[in-house]
């Protein structure tokens, strides 16, 4: 309620500007637990123009969420005498951990790319090793299988459907961003653009945060900081249940 009312104050403040744009989330931060399922974050803001236009002269809005970088590395493969062994690798930086896009209307591919809201800005493409991969053709497979398995993860999302984002009383809008489980943790940034005419108006962004806690932080960041300790556990408790489970089978026999 609080962020709502800011919200709404806001827009007051900022009707004497042309445009204005203003947003709002019911959450600055998602924890992971040993439970956690997936999640929304519930998106909402204003956003004004003249009053006097009809909607469709208002603008439309784009929401895009983006998480932590990552680097991604894809591989092909190829039979050698029967064997399916690694041919090709190609080398994906600063890839977002998590990239959704949606828009009170259908996304035009030219809007999007004049404004650089994008997976993979100009810039991040120069950072791709493409390695013996020269083809233009070779390397958009490269590209489309990199998306798609972050695709197969619920972590890439484009939604042309502008259903998804729900507009009231004209210049209010709020949607729900599903966060699934497989998220990394990290900052996220949350970025609004005001489109009129196909003309960027208006921008806004804010961030909010993904990390885990309880028994999932402890067993990570074991992973990540002592991966040497972490190996010889799992390889210990590995064995331990082995031996639990001969043990069991072992006195069943002699029932």
């Amino acid at each position: 309620m609080k962020n709502i009312l800011t919200i709404l104050i806001s827009l007051f403040l900022y009707q004497g500007s042309a445009n204005a744009l203003v947003i709002g989330s019911d959450l600055d931060e998602i924890t992971i637990g040993a439970n956690f399922s997936g999640q929304d974050l519930l998106v909402f803001g204003a956003f004004y123009s003249d009053p006097s236009l009809p909607r469709d002269a208002k603008g439309d809005v784009i929401i895009e969420v983006k998480g932590p970088p990552q680097t991604i590395q894809v591989r092909r493969k190829k039979s050698f005498f029967g064997f399916w062994l690694n041919n090709t690798e190609v080398t994906f930086k600063e890839v977002p951990g998590f990239y959704y896009l949606t828009s009170t209307a259908e996304i035009n591919d030219e809007v999007l790319a004049k404004n650089n809201i994008t997976l993979l800005t100009p810039q991040d493409t120069q950072e791709i090793e493409w390695g013996k991969i020269r083809m233009p053709k070779d390397r958009h497979d490269f590209l489309n299988a990199m998306k798609r398995n972050k695709n197969n993860l619920d972590l890439f999302a484009i939604n042309s459907d502008s259903a998804q984002i729900d507009i009231l009383d004209g210049n209010l809008f709020k949607t729900n961003i599903p966060i699934p489980n497989t998220v990394p943790i990290g900052n996220y940034t949350v970025s609004v653009y005001l489109l009129i005419n196909s003309e960027l108006k208006k921008d806004y962004e804010y961030g909010f945060k993904v990390k885990r806690i309880g028994i999932e932080s402890m067993i990570h960041n074991l992973a990540i900081n002592f991966p040497l300790i972490y190996g010889l556990l799992a390889v210990l408790l590995a064995g331990l249940m082995g031996w639990i489970s001969a043990e069991m089978f072992r006195r069943l026999r002699k029932l």
